[in-house]
């Protein structure tokens, strides 16, 4: 049952294309599936870790667990595994510029989505095969599967996030056949599905403007868009793209002309090793926030600090006559750890300590970890409207923070306490008291089922 839901969660992660999340969370999940040997289930995690990796351009994650999944699929994948895996198998030789291995890759994918009638994987796939076909100069077997995408697209009703994807193999077509209404209607398409959600494909989207207007005759602008699907694609730490964007600008002529050639190619030079195993491939555990570790956890977070720290930046606060608020937090997930077992619930933990942390760093504030489901901040200079402004603020980001399991959705409880020093009689003022009404204020909130008691 842990499992089960694990891996729910990890397929509502991926379609919502949170993949920071769904490397976190899969890392935990495909040790524990490998060990029980739940194969089906590690199957499913080595498919969402793959093409995150693919889709964030970690060129050495990817390739990692790209290895060990092809060991696994062979020897126990079902059809539908082999579908998938045939797909990324096809997408890993498309960087390495094997094309006739990517395309023979595409058309297992292929067979087994027209036996199976997955239709997002068949469309998926020639899309792709358009692209490549194009690369390669076969002008006529790219104009055959864009067709046949096309009318597989016109069979599907509802279109997400994940099938969006497919569609760069699209644009990438358009692009290179110079197609100016087809590349602005396929890549409206994809902003549309994709709004709201974090921007991963504006890079890709960047290098697929440059080739169109490469393509034009339109070569000053081709280089400036080069560049900024470069800057985005530094940022985005995207050194698959990246390395594709460098053979394209060697094959356009352009790679002298490009100002940021040297920093190119350094990037591409230096991710080009790929580690053995996809056990090299680990994540920051929430195991960190045990009292030992607390000076790991200030490596990633700066503003954690000991509680001695604490109590030396709120008696320097007080001495210099600063107001300043305690505020104390904890989430109750009993129930989570029920369902999904210790490991997932300190990870889920961790990345809801990093939704309240990215939020109060902003102002002048210490946080001090007291647990791994509870901690406390120390905020001054903020106003008192700025103050609830920045509990509101955390309290929307943290509640559309839940977990799927395979019966529903279940919410994370959380609960604040605070209080502002001049609450308190002056000669009363201490870290000790401060801390003392916070977790009054805490106890009694949860003993409400409130958010937060103000009076």
């Amino acid at each position: 049952m842990k499992i089960s839901n694990q891996i729910e969660h990890l397929r509502n992660l991926f379609n919502e294309l949170r993949y920071m999340e769904v490397i976190q969370f899969g890392t935990i999940t495909l040790p524990i599936a490998l060990e029980e040997k739940r194969y089906a289930e590690a199957l499913l995690c080595y498919e969402y870790l793959a093409s995150t990796y693919f889709e964030i351009g970690s060129y050495q994650n990817f390739h990692a667990v790209m290895d060990d999944y092809e060991k696994l699929c062979l020897t126990y994948g079902k059809d539908e595994n082999k579908m998938v895996y045939y797909y990324l198998y096809s997408l890993e030789h498309i960087f390495t510029k094997h094309h006739e291995q990517s395309i023979e890759a595409a058309k297992k994918s292929l067979k087994y989505a027209h036996l199976l009638q997955n239709d997002e994987l068949i469309i998926i796939n020639y899309f792709n095969l358009a692209a490549q076909y194009r690369y390669i100069n076969e002008p006529e077997n790219a104009h055959i599967s864009l067709k046949l995408a096309e009318y597989y697209k016109q069979k599907i009703p509802a279109v997400s996030a994940t099938i969006v994807r497919g569609y760069l193999g699209a644009l990438y077509y358009y692009a290179s056949t110079s197609r100016d209404m087809e590349f602005n209607q396929t890549k409206q398409d994809i902003l549309q599905h994709l709004e709201g959600k974090y921007s991963y494909y504006a890079g890709n989207i960047l290098f697929a403007e440059a080739i169109l207007n490469y393509r034009a005759g339109n070569g000053n602008e081709s280089l400036e868009l080069f560049e900024q699907a470069f800057f985005q694609l530094e940022k985005q730490q995207n050194y698959v793209l990246l390395s594709v964007i460098e053979r394209y600008l060697q094959r356009f002529g352009l790679i002298d002309q490009f100002r940021y050639k040297k920093e190119l190619q350094q990037l591409v030079d230096k991710h080009k090793s790929e580690p053995s195993s996809v056990h090299k491939v680990r994540n920051i555990h929430a195991d960190l926030f045990f009292e030992e570790e607390t000076s790991a956890l200030t490596v990633k977070f700066p503003h954690v600090v000991s509680k001695e720290n604490t109590i030396e930046f709120v008696e320097m606060s007080l001495t210099n006559n600063e107001a300043i608020y305690c505020v104390h937090w904890c989430f109750i997930t009993d129930k989570i750890e029920e369902l999904f077992g210790t490991l997932f619930t300190e990870q889920l933990l961790f990345t809801l300590f990093e939704s309240i942390y990215s939020n109060i760093f902003e102002y002048e504030a210490k946080v001090n970890v007291l647990s791994k489901n509870a901690g406390e901040a120390f905020v001054k200079n903020i106003s008192e409207s700025d103050f609830f402004k920045l509990l509101m603020k955390l309290e929307e980001k943290l509640r559309t923070t839940a977990v799927h399991t395979t019966s529903g959705i279940v919410e994370i409880p959380i609960h604040f306490g605070f209080i502002h020093s001049d609450q308190l009689k002056k000669e009363d003022v201490s870290y000790e008291q401060l801390a003392a009404f916070a977790d009054a204020s805490l106890y009694y909130a949860k003993s409400h089922g409130q958010l937060y008691i103000y009076s």
